[in-house]
């Protein structure tokens, strides 16, 4: 393998440390140890599981709880609609509390339409009852 000058960049044979040209010493070229040490995997080392534990953000509701949330909202009329849009929209409410309440609202919606509908179809057929009664031949 011929060997390069490092100040002139001549090559010359193996067998000289001189180079012809400029007279300088040849010097074995030094590499970097850890540049060409051959490349080594990291350890794998396996992950270590924690055993699950469920953690709730807030404490659930008792059934003491659920149980007086279903009365006010059922039996006491106007106040219970009340109720269910201050718990509904509380930010200091449990989130069941809340979700109870909010699909409340919505089912109690759905039934005071369902009334006025029934409401109009009956007044309606009283109205063209009363109105056939009147009818002279």
């Amino acid at each position: 393998m011929a060997k390069t000058c490092q100040n002139c960049g001549n090559v010359f044979e193996d067998s000289a440390n001189i180079c012809p040209r400029c007279g300088m010493q040849y010097v074995q070229p030094q590499y970097d140890q850890q540049q060409y040490q051959p490349y080594q995997q990291p350890t794998y080392q396996q992950p270590t599981y924690q055993p699950y534990q469920q953690q709730y953000a807030e404490q659930p509701m008792t059934l003491g709880q659920w149980v007086g949330t279903i009365l006010l909202t059922q039996c006491l009329g106007i106040i219970s609609i009340i109720l269910l849009f201050v718990w509904a929209f509380s930010d200091s409410t449990p989130t069941s509390k809340k979700n109870y309440c909010r699909a409340m609202l919505i089912f109690e919606a759905i039934m005071i339409g369902v009334v006025i509908l029934m409401m109009i179809m009956i007044f309606s057929l009283a109205g063209t009852a009363a109105g056939l009664g009147n009818i002279s031949y």
